[in-house]
C-alpha cells in the first residue's frame, strides 16, 4: 500500500486561501506538484504568476468560476487543469471534502509543461500527465476509504 499524505505548498501565498485550502499530494516520497511549482517560481515567473491566478480563482471564490484558466479534464472525472494563459505551465488538481469537515481542499496531483515543438507530441505528453494525475487521485481516494 502506498503512503499518502497532504503537504502544504510553501511557494503559494496562504492569503489566496479563503474558501478552500490547497495542498499537494505526497505519495511514496514524491510530490510532483510541489516540484513543478517550485521550479516554475524560480525559472518562469510569468507561468508561475498565471498558475497562481488560477489557484486564486479556485480557492478565493465561493463558487469556482467557469473560465478558460480552469478546465475540467475530459475523460478524467473530477480532475481540473489550471492553465497559465498563453504560457506553458499546467497544474492538475481536484476538490475534496476530507472527513466530516465542511472545508473543501484543492489537492494538486501533478503538473505539465507544454513545450514548444510538435503539437501532436505535446498533446500525447499532456494526456499522459492527466492520466497520471488521475491515477494519483484514485490512490488518494482509496487511501481515505482504508482509514
Amino acid at each position: 500500500m502506498s503512503k499518502v499524505e497532504l503537504l502544504d505548498i510553501d511557494c503559494i501565498p496562504v492569503d489566496l486561501f479563503r474558501y478552500r485550502t490547497m495542498k499537494a499530494l505526497y505519495i511514496d516520497g514524491k510530490a510532483p506538484a510541489i516540484d513543478c511549482l517550485t521550479e516554475w517560481k524560480n525559472s518562469s515567473q510569468e507561468d508561475f504568476r498565471g498558475i497562481v491566478e488560477g489557484i486564486k480563482m479556485m480557492c478565493f471564490n465561493i463558487v469556482i468560476p467557469k473560465t478558460p484558466r480552469l478546465v475540467n479534464c475530459i475523460g478524467y472525472s473530477g480532475l481540473v487543469e489550471i492553465k497559465a494563459p498563453r504560457k506553458n505551465a499546467r497544474l492538475f488538481c481536484f476538490v475534496d471534502k476530507p472527513g466530516t469537515s465542511s472545508e473543501e481542499l484543492v489537492i494538486c496531483t501533478g503538473a505539465f509543461w507544454k513545450k514548444d515543438g510538435e503539437k501532436k507530441k505535446a498533446r500525447e505528453r499532456q494526456n499522459l500527465s492527466m492520466k497520471e494525475a488521475y491515477r494519483l487521485r484514485a490512490i488518494y481516494l482509496k487511501s481515505k476509504r482504508e482509514v
